[in-house]
Formats: C-alpha cells, sequence, structure tokens
C-alpha cells in the first residue's frame, strides 16, 4: 500500500461514543483531527472556516444527514467524505446520489478498515481535481467521475488491474490519442457494450 501524507481530518457523528472511537483510529493512523462536531450545521460551518482534507461522518445526526450536509458544503467546492452508518441505512448511504462521498464504513469501524477507506477516497479526490481541471464546469466534473468510475471498473476487471493503475491507464490512453479522459471512458463503456451485445448473438 502506497504511504500518504498526513490528512487534515473533520469528524462528525451523532454517538459520542463512536467519535471517539473514530477520532482514536483516525490519530492512530497518523492523521490529524481539524475538529470533531455532532450536527449537520456544524459539519457546514466548520467547512466554512477552513476546508477540512477529508471529512468521516456518520448519517443521523439530530438537525440533518450527514450526506445532506456533505453535498451542501460541496456545492461549490467537493470535500472528499467517508460516511459511516449502521448496516440499517446501508441502502440509504448506497442510493444517495453519492457525488460527493466516495466511500462508506459499516459500524462498528476498525483501524484496519479505516485505512484502505482513507487511502481509496484521497487517490479517487485526487482524480477528481484533475477531472474538474478538464471541466470547469461542476456538475459536468460530477457526471464525468461516475463514468470514468464505470470505465476504471471495466479496465480492472479485464485487465486485471487495481484501481489506481487503471486510472493511470484511462490518462496514458486519452494523452496518446489527444482525447479528453471522459472521451475515452465513454469510449471504453461503448466498446464493452457492443462487445456483450456479440456475445449475446
Amino acid at each position: 500500500m502506497m504511504e500518504m501524507e498526513s490528512l487534515q481530518v473533520l469528524i462528525a457523528h451523532g454517538n459520542s461514543e463512536t467519535l471517539q472511537l473514530i477520532q482514536k483510529a483516525v490519530r492512530k493512523l497518523g492523521h490529524q483531527i481539524m475538529g470533531t462536531v455532532q450536527t449537520g450545521e456544524a459539519i457546514i460551518q466548520a467547512c466554512t472556516r477552513q476546508l477540512p482534507d477529508l471529512v468521516i461522518s456518520g448519517v443521523k445526526m439530530p438537525d440533518m444527514d450527514g450526506i445532506r450536509a456533505l453535498t451542501l458544503v460541496g456545492k461549490d467546492t467537493p470535500i472528499p467524505g467517508i460516511i459511516v452508518t449502521p448496516k440499517s441505512d446501508l441502502e440509504l448511504v448506497e442510493t444517495a446520489a453519492l457525488d460527493h462521498i466516495m466511500a462508506w464504513l459499516v459500524e462498528p469501524i476498525r483501524v484496519i478498515d479505516l485505512a484502505p477507506s482513507i487511502l481509496l477516497v484521497h487517490r479517487r479526490a485526487a482524480e477528481f481535481a484533475e477531472l474538474k481541471q478538464e471541466n470547469q464546469d461542476l456538475r459536468a466534473a460530477l457526471c464525468a467521475r461516475k463514468t470514468i468510475e464505470q470505465a476504471k471498473g471495466i479496465l480492472m476487471k479485464t485487465a486485471g488491474l487495481d484501481e489506481e493503475t487503471a486510472f493511470r491507464q484511462l490518462q496514458k490512453m486519452a494523452s496518446h490519442k489527444r482525447m479528453k479522459l471522459i472521451e475515452i471512458a465513454q469510449a471504453i463503456i461503448a466498446a464493452e457494450g457492443a462487445f456483450d451485445l456479440i456475445q449475446k448473438d
């Protein structure tokens, strides 16, 4: 697993015990705690004062759920987010737009699960920053991210690549063909669709 720098993390959860547990896990992984809050409004206020590198948030809070708070915060500048959820709320998290939430963990969380999630989210955020540069419009960039995730999945499955290598492969192909990342991703998805049709015949 690649090394990564220490991140500034904002932690939000309605349950004090879970909040402390996440705090302990984040510290153990060598990251800095930017703050701990227990409401959705407090997430928004904290992010307005200073943008964290990552937000780890619960779903249910007294005023609004963590997903909505992250979506509101991310309207102008998406902040990488990990949602921590009880199994009973998993469907809610999965069906949420997931534009600003890049990973989720089912409670009770363990340090062993949190480490790869933080790394994954950090990588996806870096990829998204590149996409946003390519697509100045945030909405287009969010839409492009979903297409690129799909194309990455195809490359991972067909070529046996890990997520980071699949993304780099997309970048190489785009550069070689002088196309945008989104265009190369759409071409890969279309090619897989055509291949599926041939197989069905």
